[in-house]
Order: structure tokens, then sequence, then C-alpha cells
């Protein structure tokens, strides 16, 4: 028979297995399924991918570009037919979808002519015109209109945001080095520039400023009111770590502050690399990152008690193998935004990170389920709801992979 001591220690290793399978279980019933469906298997150095509505239908599409060799195109909304947006440049790098003429439908910019080593050309920025009718032959909307922007050399992340609150988007180009900057150092800042969009798109020429020229291998732009005064804010992912740049802020035209510290490291191992903006229900905002730059680390940015600037760093993962794609999104309507995040190299992987915190032990953790293991080398993610079931559903694209990739959510 057993003793009062031993029996009440079976009792609690007992009560503490059952704790763990009931988080278990209520964690794997949070976790949303998703139906795994390859749109393009034909995609060598896929890199880019953006969610628009590029017919007018109601139904988001998808966007997709590859640098080498060179696509720009998009899947059609439901049938995910394939069309060519143009098959005019090189290098193709980073898009991004506004009405940029003001005629009623979804143009796009296409930064492209993109070369790291070349640090002094390039970096042709464009936007692409709306035919607005389509076929159901995908040739019929072939090398769409093309009109000059600028030229930046490595002109790398492009968005729409409006950053002085006027009520109209600027296109933001984010230049992933400085003019001139050679590896490994890359001792040179990239110009992160506005624009403002001309009364004739066409033949005008658009308004320009540099808004900062201190940003050193800046990777990830994220875009939002950080300060809910009505201008869009900016987070860049640089070898600074995460920096936040606001527009008439604090007193100054520019204010820059530094949200995260980054991986400390040598060159070109360090800093951040992807950044992502989520909120928890219960604990507020959070910053994810991929760090350092092409890293292995998903790190978490919270604050302390007094809010103070830069907010405290938590590492949750250590495994990835050329991080190169994150963002955030409340997968299962819970309040609580995921982390999705995947890496482009060999053994190649995406996963969801999700917020569990046990009241009882009082152990907060970020809990990592698998997405694809294996399939697709994740160069870019977006995620956005294509079915219209009130459920975000996710798209990778696949560098050495050549595949794009739609994880359609189940949640309902």
């Amino acid at each position: 028979m057993l003793s009062h001591t031993a029996a009440m220690s079976r009792l609690r290793v007992l009560v503490a297995a059952l704790s763990i399978l009931l988080l278990g279980a209520c964690q794997a019933a949070n976790v949303p399924r998703f139906d795994r469906h390859v749109l393009d298997e034909s995609f060598a150095g896929g890199y880019g991918v953006e969610i628009a509505d590029v017919d007018g239908d109601g139904l988001d599409d998808i966007v997709s570009l590859a640098t080498t060799p060179a696509q720009f195109v998009w899947y059609h909304n439901p049938d995910w037919q394939k069309y060519v947006i143009s098959s005019e440049s090189t290098g193709n790098i980073a898009t991004a979808p506004h009405d940029i003429d003001r005629d009623g439908d979804v143009d796009l910019v296409l930064a492209s002519a993109f070369n790291l080593s070349a640090s002094t050309e390039g970096g042709l920025v464009h936007w692409l015109e709306n035919p607005g009718s389509f076929s159901s032959n995908a040739a019929a909307s072939q090398n769409w209109p093309r009109h000059f922007i600028d030229q930046i050399p490595t002109s790398h992340r492009v968005r729409w945001a409006d950053v002085n609150g006027d009520g109209t988007k600027e296109l933001i180009n984010l230049p992933i080095i400085g003019i001139g900057a050679v590896a490994p150092d890359y001792a040179v800042g990239a110009q992160l520039t506005a624009y403002t969009v001309p009364a004739d798109p066409r033949t005008g020429t658009w308004g320009k400023v540099v808004i900062s020229d201190t940003l050193e291998v800046a990777h990830g732009l994220g875009i939002m009111d950080w300060d809910a005064d009505g201008q869009d804010d900016l987070l860049i992912a640089s070898f600074g770590g995460v920096q936040l740049i606001q527009l008439a802020s604090q007193g100054r035209f520019v204010d820059q502050s530094t949200l995260g510290v980054g991986k400390e490291g040598l060159r070109p191992e360090r800093g951040s690399s992807e950044v992502g903006v989520g909120t928890l229900r219960d604990h507020g905002r959070f910053v994810a990152s991929i760090e350092p730059w092409h890293g292995n680390e998903v790190v978490i940015y919270r604050p302390d008690a007094t809010g103070a600037l830069p907010w405290l760093r938590q590492v949750i993962e250590t495994e990835m193998v050329g991080g190169h794609a994150l963002v955030t999104a409340d997968l299962n309507n819970d309040g609580n935004d995921e982390i999705i995040a995947g890496h482009r190299s060999s053994p190649f992987g995406l996963y969801i990170y999700r917020y569990v915190h046990d009241n009882e032990q009082d152990t907060p953790q970020w809990v990592r389920s698998t997405l694809d293991a294996g399939g697709i080398g994740v160069a870019g993610l977006v995620a956005g709801d294509f079915n219209n079931d009130g459920f975000k559903d996710i798209v990778a694209v696949g560098s050495s992979t050549a595949n794009v990739v739609l994880f359609e959510n189940r949640a309902r």
C-alpha cells in the first residue's frame, strides 16, 4: 500500500500530466486546418506576392512576381487562371496595388532591375495601367501599359501609405542598400523615398522626397498608423533593428526611433530582416521580426511596464534557414494575432506561431505548428480572405521550389 506522501506525489504527477494533455488539446483545437492548393509549379525565382481585386469582381486575386527568370502575373479568383501582366521587365522584386489613375480599377507599381551586387544601377520603378477588361484567354492581358516613376538603385520594397494624413496615399520606395554600398558591410544608407501622384500620372512628374538616408540593409517594410493620429507610419527592419519612422511627429519633420534593437553580430549577420505588428487580446500590441538579416530567429518585441523604447526582445524560434517572410493575422478570429513565418533555404519550412497563456501556471509562450514542411522555399507571404468566409487564408511564393501555394483556412 502506498504511503500518504507517495500517494500525494503520484496524484500531483497525474494532475500535472492531465493539465499538459488538456492544454495540448486546447492548443490543437485552436489551430485552424488548412487545405493546400498549388496554384503554380512553374514559378522559378519566385519572390513577392500581393493581394488585389484586379478584375473588380469583388474577389481578391493574387499578384505574384519572380526575379530570375522574370515573371509578373496575376491569378484569377476562384479558378486561379494565370494571366501575364508584363513580360517587359527583368529583376522583378516588389509590387504594390493602388488605383493610380483614379478610374476605379487597381493598377500596380513594379520595382524591377534589381541587383544587390550593382548598387549604382538598376532600381527601376514603374506603374502598370490596368487595361480594365480581361478575356478568358490568358494571353489577352499581357503587357499592361507601363509608365515610368523613378530610378533608385536596389529599390526593393514598395508600399502605399498616407504618411501626411491628407487622405491621399503616397508611394513609399525602400531600397535595400545605399547607392555605392558593397558587401559585406553595406555601410551606406538607403534612400527611403515617398512620392506623390501627379494630376496626370501618365505624363506628369511624381513629387519626391527622401524621408531618411540612414537605414543600412533595409529589408522589411510595414505600414500602419502606430499612434492613431490619422497618419500612416513606417516600420523598417534593417541592420539597425526595427525602426519606427513618423512624419510631422514630436516636433520634427521626420521622427525616427528604435522599437527593437535587432540581433547583435558582425555585418552582415546582424539586425532585423522582416517586420510585422500584431495584437494580443489581453496583452496589447507586439512587433515580430526575423533576425538577423535572412536569419534563423523569429523574435518578439513587447513593451515593459513603462512602455519605454526600445521594447524587450524575446526569441521564440532559432531553427530557420534563410528566414525570408513574415506576416501577422488572426487566423481563428479569437482576438489574438498569430505569426506566420517561413524560410527559403533547405530544408524549407512554413510555420504558425500562436500565443498561449496558461493562467494556472502563468507561463505565456509562443507555440509553433507546421503549416508546410519541405514543400515551399518561402520568399514571400500574404494573408487575406480569398473566399469571403470571414477567415484569413495564406499565400506563399517559393523561390528555389518554383511554386505559388494557397493555404485555405478551414476554421469555419
